[in-house]
């Protein structure tokens, strides 16, 4: 089986800045040595935490986590941090968490002037429940205006800092196989 790289973020609105900036890393991530795997975290049945739930939603999550090589995280920053979806996500992989010992990369989008806020949290988390984060991130402030109304990337500086990202992925991936 093709090792695969597991890339998906946290926002649920339709045409929101998230998946068009993960359009630019899955757009670098492709044609290699991984096979691609995006999923859309709205699209699950994720139950909160201790509630009762027949959703076989989790076990899927947490099987894709578990057989991925790499994983490729995206987060709007919504009011200084994370979403509740990424967050939700992330709790339903339980403790110990199935990104423990996971590579990981992460990027981030606000309307602000950064996501830093929000990729400073979401990396915190993924370090404390095992993940191994990459260092560098991409971080694109005034996401409205890096991408124009049909979602094509019209600020290169940014399209490269999330290019860069999926590359980096993809070189640590390559030199740990």
């Amino acid at each position: 089986m093709t090792p695969y790289i597991l890339v998906f973020g946290g926002s649920r609105r339709p045409q929101n800045n998230t998946d068009k900036a993960l359009a630019l890393a899955l757009d670098e991530l492709g044609g290699g040595d991984f096979e691609v795997k995006r999923i859309h975290l709205g699209d699950l049945d994720l139950p909160l935490p201790g509630e009762p739930s027949e959703s076989k939603d989790p076990d899927m999550l947490k099987a894709l986590v578990t057989g991925a090589a790499g994983i490729l995280i995206a987060t709007p920053e919504y009011h200084g941090s994370i979403s509740s979806t990424l967050k939700l996500a992330i709790d339903n992989l339980g403790y110990p968490s199935t990104f423990e010992g996971k590579t990981i990369a992460i990027l981030g989008v606000a309307m602000g002037p950064s996501a830093d806020n929000a990729l400073a949290h979401l990396r915190h988390i993924l370090t404390h429940i095992g993940g191994e984060v990459l260092p560098g991130q991409a971080s694109l402030g005034s996401v409205h205006k890096v991408f124009d109304e049909d979602g094509r990337c019209v600020d290169e500086a940014a399209e490269a800092e999330v290019r860069g990202v999926a590359a980096r992925l993809l070189e640590h991936l390559k030199n740990s196989s």
